[in-house]
């Protein structure tokens, strides 16, 4: 079994998500850090759509991985991608406080 992602990369994660957050415009708008977090696990590994279970009406996305289930080398290759993508929209990074 692979490692799950370590300390450092988590510390990473949070830390790039933060400045996403707080730096990126979006689909017309911004985004809290857990709509970011989820857009990108989204965009890296994928969702499935399915029918809202409470009114049967719309559908609902539902990604197919969380951060905290990623082993060390699917976290790395995460990162590189945020890094790229943050790079690409002007994302001046800050260093995780912890």
């Amino acid at each position: 079994m692979d490692r799950l992602r370590s300390q450092t990369q988590n510390a990473a994660f949070h830390a790039m998500v933060r400045d996403i957050a707080k730096q990126v415009e979006w689909a017309g708008g911004f985004m809290d850090e857990e709509s970011w977090k989820r857009v990108l696990l989204a965009a890296k590994f994928g969702q499935k759509i399915v029918p809202n279970p409470f009114t049967g009406i719309g559908m609902i996305v539902v990604n197919a991985k969380r951060s905290r289930n990623l082993s060390t080398e699917e976290m790395a290759e995460l990162l590189g991608e945020i890094e790229a993508f943050g790079v690409m929209q002007g994302v001046n990074w800050t260093e995780d406080e912890e």
